[in-house]
């Protein structure tokens, strides 16, 4: 419980960051999973035409600062990793 208004507004503030974390990660988990859906399907050209829309979502959440640089960069590079192995096997 909030003793003072600073920290009252301060606790608002929180809440409403939270919701719009959570609904940035949701929409990431989404996508990914769409992406990797067409990763174990075995369909290069789809997921690599799909890969830029997740591209510039990891891109648009390192912005905000929702999402920390290097992971982001990890991500991508893996996923584009999979995505590249996909023809070899």
């Amino acid at each position: 419980m909030p003793n003072t208004k600073s920290a009252e507004k301060n606790q608002r503030k929180s809440e409403r960051k939270r919701i719009f974390n959570l609904r940035a990660k949701k929409e990431l988990k989404e996508q990914l999973k769409q992406l990797k859906a067409l990763i174990d399907a075995k369909k290069k050209e789809e997921a690599l035409s799909f890969f830029p829309t997740i591209q510039s979502l990891l891109d648009r959440l390192v912005k905000r600062k929702k999402l920390v640089a290097n992971t982001a960069n990890r991500k991508k590079k893996r996923l584009l990793k999979k995505i590249e192995k996909i023809s070899s096997v």
